[in-house]
């Protein structure tokens, strides 16, 4: 394949990973081994980045949208990290081109402090915190091989390409849902009436929107780079045209202010890169393809307004909401204060990677005893992934996380400030970043897999430009640490697959579960889910639900407190608003008032009381 623009440095790159202290050079081995080979790697790699937001579990599943964008999303790298880190062990570094930069030792550490963080944390979740681990890992991993594998530039535009006509479909998707015209379409999300395709959520679609609308604008911005005319140019310009209205389109019906405003910060960084690094005429450029963008939000309101399609009253409402109530940041507020006091519950150890979900509600009973006409809600994220982030980590976890952030942010100043040439593809990564990481403020892209990954790719490919490659204390030195980084790799990549897998199989036993009304035969299907590390807690849940299914079969108050007690075991594991109620509910039925005083400090005070007599008031 060929080489881009950035093989000139790729080339230092190779040099300093393969010579170090352990006297195996690289450069001088007579039978050098790849680290994993090139069509497997790019075929995989594609698999990862191109098709997760496209696909979704459906209802053979018993869960109906994520498990298949996990499949799809960390097998890929999962397996690429097993063949990579089985022959980095096998062979050593002198046969082996590998290099493992300053950025991703610091992502291997911050790895290694999750990894212990059940020493110092009470983790209520295990299967939340094991999926969290892998999923973590995955974006590690992902990183290492990109940064040391992916060297083609025209491979790079073939998955930005992929990524377009996916998102460009998505929108189809998403405009038959809205008409409730999904039916015959069995691999489309069963959801009419929502504006987010195969995505299963809408920030999620407007940010997927985003995104490929800022590789849209980067490519017409390379294509005014490339040399070269005729017919076949000007059709791949004309693809990239229609792709980017059809997004554009997709982005301003998907009313999501975060996306929307993510896409501004992320087109503004491209156009400060390329100003102090490229030849500003591709501003020009720029300029051109922001205007189709801007053309589409005005097709959006004359279409809402004079033919009744699209979305323009919503958009319309909510840009006015934006510029009215900015202190809000779309009714943000509430929940930034919840997710803060989630952090201040536990500052220095943080509650655990995955748990944020679960304190969630403790965090909301403090706020409410200071705060009493705080909105009363539940969500499973802090839609600011930074709060949410030191919530989890705590403060070392976010210190480390913001002096990273420093750090990578002031190599990119200094390159501007020297007009340091980069590579097209580092322009692109750097405005992709920008785009994700201004999303954070108010979405959750950390966290959905198939988004998140874009995050270690773009990384990958700028930091080859962007950080320094000769720290010296930061490069592997010695045969046998190469060795136990590629057994730790491989070893990990093999655990990954497993409780997938596990997971995979007692998915299908609760969903066969869900499905039957043998009471024996719903047990004991369960039982079988419990067995399975990644759904024992969902398990544990349906049991509960069973028990309760059982208990208003036969009417024995026995029964009933088995069915309550597993529903308040559950709920201490897996907090959440819907169980809660459910308890609530149950409490008051059966006049349990030691349980009702365990639940009512999570409730909004002028939604529900007891009364100083005992009795409860909703």
């Amino acid at each position: 394949m060929a080489k881009g623009p950035s093989a000139k440095n790729d080339q230092k790159i190779d040099t300093k990973a393969h010579t170090g202290g352990s006297g195996e050079g690289f450069s001088q081995n007579r039978d050098p081994k790849p680290l994993v080979p090139e069509v497997f790697f790019y075929c995989l790699i594609f698999i990862s980045l191109a098709l997760p937001n496209l696909v979704f579990s459906g209802t053979g599943w018993f869960d109906t949208l994520h498990i298949m964008k996990w499949v799809f999303a960390m097998v890929p790298i999962a397996l690429i990290s097993l063949v990579g880190g089985a022959r980095l062990f096998l062979f050593g570094p002198g046969r082996i081109p590998f290099k493992l930069d300053l950025f991703g030792l610091i992502w291997l550490l911050m790895l290694g402090y999750i990894s212990a963080q059940p020493l110092w944390v009470d983790i209520s979740s295990k299967s939340t915190y094991m999926k969290e681990w892998f999923f973590f890992a995955t974006l590690a991993a992902a990183y290492i091989f990109t940064f040391n594998l992916f060297r083609d530039s025209g491979f790079h535009k073939v998955i930005l390409w992929s990524a377009n006509i996916n998102a460009a479909i998505n929108v189809v998707f998403a405009e038959l849902l809205i008409r409730g015209l999904n039916g015959p379409f069995p691999f489309i999300m069963n959801v009419p009436g929502n504006y987010i395709g195969n995505t299963g959520q809408q920030e999620m679609f407007g940010l997927w929107m985003a995104m490929a609308l800022m590789n849209g604008i980067y490519l017409h911005v390379a294509f005014g780079s490339e040399e070269g005319h005729g017919g076949r140019k000007f059709w791949m310009q004309s693809a990239n045209l229609f792709l980017l209205a059809v997004n554009a389109w997709g982005l301003w019906n998907s009313t999501t202010r975060g996306g929307i405003l993510s896409l501004l910060v992320g087109t503004a960084a491209l156009g400060l890169i390329v100003l102090r690094t490229q030849d500003r005429s591709m501003l020009k450029r720029v300029a051109q393809i922001l205007s189709v963008i801007l053309i589409m939000f005005f097709v959006t309101l004359a279409a809402g307004k004079i033919a009744g399609i699209g979305r323009s009253s919503d958009l319309v409402s909510k840009i006015s909401d934006m510029l009215e109530n900015t202190s809000t940041f779309g009714n943000r507020t509430d929940i930034w204060r919840t997710s803060w006091a989630v952090f201040k519950s536990q500052p220095l150890q943080g509650v655990g990677i995955g748990q944020f979900k679960w304190h969630y509600l403790d965090g909301q009973r403090i706020v409410l005893q200071k705060y009493p006409k705080t909105k009363w809600q539940y969500t499973y994220w802090a839609h600011n992934e930074y709060i949410q982030w030191l919530a989890e980590f705590g403060i070392f976890g976010g210190l480390l996380l913001l002096l990273t952030g420093i750090w990578w942010i002031w190599n990119l100043a200094k390159a501007m400030i020297h007009r340091k040439k980069l590579s097209s593809e580092a322009v692109w990564a750097c405005s992709m970043l920008f785009l994700i990481w201004f999303d954070a403020i108010f979405s959750r892209p950390f966290h959905r897999i198939e988004d998140a990954l874009w995050l270690s790719f773009a990384f990958a490919m700028a930091n080859r430009d962007i950080l320094p490659l000769s720290y010296k204390w930061s490069e592997i030195r010695h045969s046998s640490v190469y060795r136990a980084v590629g057994f730790f790799i491989a070893a990990t990549a093999c655990a990954g697959i497993v409780f997938l897998w596990s997971g995979l199989c007692g998915d299908q036993y609760l969903k066969r579960a869900a499905m039957t009304n043998d009471a024996e035969l719903q047990g004991y299907l369960i039982g079988k889910a419990k067995r399975f590390p990644m759904t024992r807690d969902d398990a544990e849940e349906q049991y509960a639900y069973h028990l309760l299914a059982i208990a208003r079969a036969t009417n024995r108050p026995e029964d009933l407190d088995r069915g309550i007690d597993q529903l308040y075991k559950s709920f201490t594991i897996r907090p959440k608003a819907k169980q809660l109620m459910e308890l609530v509910s149950l409490a008051q039925q059966t006049g349990n008032q030691s349980l009702l005083r365990l639940l009512v400090p999570y409730l909004s005070p002028d939604r529900f009381q007891i009364s100083p007599g005992g009795k409860s008031a909703p």
